[in-house]
């Protein structure tokens, strides 16, 4: 995997625990949306160790199209392709 993917992968994982970190006092709402994005972000962390050793990008981003459809969180895809982008034109 590219240089610049395993930038974008590891910055939209710092993000998710961001997110979980920040998300408050639990809801139930709140509560399904954190577990989700715990769900599909746990083992990111994983294959980043592993240097992406047999990492699925395609389910990892049918994944994350859950998150989107469910519950709006867009901004996974979006920063994950414009820390790709910025790494391409350096």
């Amino acid at each position: 995997m590219e240089e610049n993917k395993k930038k974008a992968y590891l910055t939209i994982n710092y993000q998710a625990l961001l997110d979980i970190k920040n998300s408050g006092e639990f809801s139930r709402e709140n509560f399904n949306q954190v577990f989700r994005i715990a769900h599909v972000f746990h083992n990111l962390a994983l294959f980043i160790i592993e240097d992406f050793e047999g990492f699925d990008e395609d389910k990892f981003w049918r994944n994350v199209s859950g998150l989107e459809r469910d519950f709006g969180l867009t901004h996974y895809r979006t920063l994950f392709e414009k820390v790709n982008r910025e790494e391409l034109l350096h």
